[in-house]
């Protein structure tokens, strides 16, 4: 066990099979621009945050990070299943030093271990894990506030063209698309929690 990464073993999953880099990168590809609008939404989500303790599910390499400030967040969990991803998340934010809690965890078992957090920041996560088993974690992690983000899929395939996106072949596999509807009625996330819509390139929020 590496210093600060906290890890329970884990099958292996596929997204254990993707490297941070072919990630990164196809997130970043100009059709596809999804690490650049979720740092922003990041940004909204963690500058408007009132809670000192933050969890972040599906933090991967750590985007968005840089916007935690000393004087709002006093403690962030950043949870992932993909051990490599967080060692590159540790390397990237040293200045938040024991601030940053690094948790290898597969979030769809529900018999895992999570610590309790008054947010929880989930961007294109729940699709999969599921509502029901994101929200038995929930219970877990019992947070005062919930902001996620999901994908609108107007085509079959959910993946966005680019020149990485045959490393995604068996995400598929474990893929959900979540509707609106579910999701307005998810207790986990109502009662003034927000979600947002992501959709090519354009990220935008709503209160529920």
């Amino acid at each position: 066990m590496r210093k600060g990464i906290l890890r329970e073993d884990c099958d292996l999953h596929p997204w254990e099979k993707v490297s941070l880099e072919e990630y990164e990168e196809h997130m970043r590809y100009s059709d596809v621009c999804q690490l650049q609008v979720l740092n922003q939404i990041m940004r909204r989500q963690i500058v408007s945050s009132p809670f000192p303790s933050l969890m972040i599910l599906g933090v991967a390499g750590g985007n968005g990070l840089e916007y935690i400030q000393e004087t709002n967040v006093k403690i962030v969990y950043g949870v992932d299943i993909n051990e490599t991803y967080l060692k590159a998340c540790q390397s990237r934010f040293p200045e938040l030093k024991d601030r940053l809690r690094l948790l290898c965890r597969n979030v769809s078992d529900i018999d895992i271990s999570l610590p309790t957090a008054e947010y929880v920041i989930a961007n294109l996560f729940i699709e999969y894990v599921g509502i029901d088993i994101f929200t038995m974690q929930l219970l877990k992690i019992s947070p005062l506030h919930v902001s996620c983000v999901i994908q609108k899929n107007r085509e079959e395939a959910f993946v966005s063209q680019s020149p990485y996106m045959n490393s995604f072949k068996e995400i598929s596999a474990i893929h959900r698309d979540i509707s609106e509807t579910k999701l307005n009625g998810c207790e986990a996330v109502h009662s003034g929690n927000e979600y947002g819509l992501f959709e090519k390139g354009e990220g935008t929020y709503e209160t529920v």
